[in-house]
């Protein structure tokens, strides 16, 4: 391959591109100066509301205790629990069934007595008592459908594999900023409809459609706040937003233990995002995506903006080196895509390269591994021992330190280490679950 380019450089005689964009930034408009940090500080803001869009599910989905309406005992519902509810229905450990009552025996009438119920059968619920009436499991009567009501996490996952592809697309023909504002209002549009949804299965399509439209607004704002910030500064800028991923979904517990009903609760969550429509003048569009384009004119007033605003001196000289650099590399894509006709296909060049290939059959084992243990332990500590909200919150928060210790390790052990290192602590931690009380486990 370093051959083929090397006569395509005689062949067509395609200048050396020598000036990048971070060379740009290192030398004249400074690496993390006061526009990045300005940038970097409106990302935040976009990253905390892109958390709020993420996770809400667990708690206008959230679980509510139940037990079966028992007409031979009430004739409307006073209270969740009453005394005399161990005759109607089986309980464990205390705690009543949630989807079986005992028969109703045969030779009895409508009284409320030992002798109206058979303890020795039990029959599913005809009707149902909630304990609470503020997610959709009491609005759409989803009482005993476990399935349907953990469906709609899996229909948002789908939805935001479905974004990526879409907000690619979307940002390589309009650019990364008319894509980060495009799945921002999305998201603010579908996510309020939401309010109106009558029954489930118009909940689960919206949830689908607002994670498909909105799903890829937060790797819009990273890549635009990543290419501006110099490479010294890069990983500080990811951890901060990360950590204010994190710190989103402190504040949405806080949010929705302040408003627990999920209608209210997504009016509060998904009005402010139409205020992002903003973000289309105050986010500046991507340098590379315009240089691509031939848009140079734009990237030299772009790049003399930055400066200005770091104070820094950016000079002539070096923007039209950028620019010859930027042209050399567009023109070296054209000429090469002429030589990939008698390459190998990508799949074979991985094969043939066994370090690759090492790190492609690893790599997702990582991401799967990494996937179920992140979301299994954030969505399902709603449904632990204790406080739905605060569970969130703690988790959240214990997210936190795991980002800056890993930036503060990285360079002074090495990735591999830290990696290593994190999977078996975690590991480590999740095997202790196997020997706490049964107390703190599920509600």
């Amino acid at each position: 391959m370093e051959t083929e380019i090397k006569e395509t450089h005689e062949l067509f005689e395609v200048p050396k591109a020598n000036v990048s964009l971070d060379a740009v930034l290192i030398a004249a408009a400074g690496q993390f100066g006061r526009y990045q940090r300005r940038m970097l500080a409106l990302a935040a803001l976009l990253a905390m509301f892109t958390a709020f869009s993420g996770m809400e599910y667990v708690f206008t989905t959230a679980r509510i205790n139940t037990r079966c309406f028992i007409p031979e005992c009430e004739s409307s519902v006073v209270e969740f629990s009453p005394p005399w509810l161990v005759r109607a229905v089986p309980t464990t450990d205390g705690a009543a069934a949630s989807c079986q009552r005992f028969q109703r025996a045969n030779s009895t009438r409508d009284a409320c007595t030992d002798a109206s119920f058979d303890r020795s059968a039990t029959v599913a619920c005809s009707d149902y008592v909630y304990e609470a009436n503020n997610t959709i499991v009491y609005d759409y009567g989803l009482a005993c459908d476990e399935w349907r009501r953990s469906f709609v996490g899996a229909a948002h996952t789908t939805g935001g594999l479905l974004a990526l592809p879409i907000t690619g697309y979307v940002s390589d023909r309009w650019g990364r900023r008319a894509a980060l504002v495009g799945n921002a209002v999305s998201t603010a549009v579908v996510g309020v409809a939401r309010y109106w949804c009558a029954s489930y299965y118009s909940f689960l399509v919206a949830e689908i459609f607002k994670a498909t439209l909105g799903g890829g607004v937060f790797s819009c704002a990273y890549l635009l706040v990543m290419e501006l910030v110099g490479p010294k500064y890069r990983v500080t800028a990811g951890a901060a937003l990360s950590t204010c991923v994190s710190s989103g979904h402190i504040v949405l517990g806080a949010l929705a233990w302040g408003v627990p009903n999920w209608r209210h609760l997504i009016l509060i969550l998904y009005v402010p995002h139409f205020l992002f429509i903003s973000y289309y003048w105050i986010m500046s569009e991507s340098v590379r995506w315009n240089m691509s384009k031939g848009r140079y004119k734009e990237v030299e007033d772009f790049l003399r903006k930055v400066a200005r605003v770091n104070k820094r001196e950016l000079s002539e000289k070096l923007l039209q080196e950028y620019k010859e650099s930027t042209d050399a590399e567009n023109k070296l894509k054209i000429y090469e895509k002429q030589y990939k006709n008698e390459e190998p296909w990508l799949i074979v060049l991985v094969f043939q390269n066994k370090e690759i290939l090492k790190r492609c059959c690893i790599a997702p084992i990582w991401w799967i591994t990494f996937t179920l243990i992140y979301y299994g332990l954030s969505i399902n500590s709603v449904n632990m021992a204790g406080n739905r909200y605060l569970n969130l919150m703690v988790v959240a928060a214990s997210e936190i330190p795991g980002y800056w210790l890993a930036l503060l390790l990285m360079d002074r052990i090495g990735r591999k280490p830290v990696l290593i290192g994190a999977f078996w602590t975690c590991a480590a931690c999740q095997l202790t679950y196997i020997f706490l009380p049964k107390r703190f486990f599920l509600n």
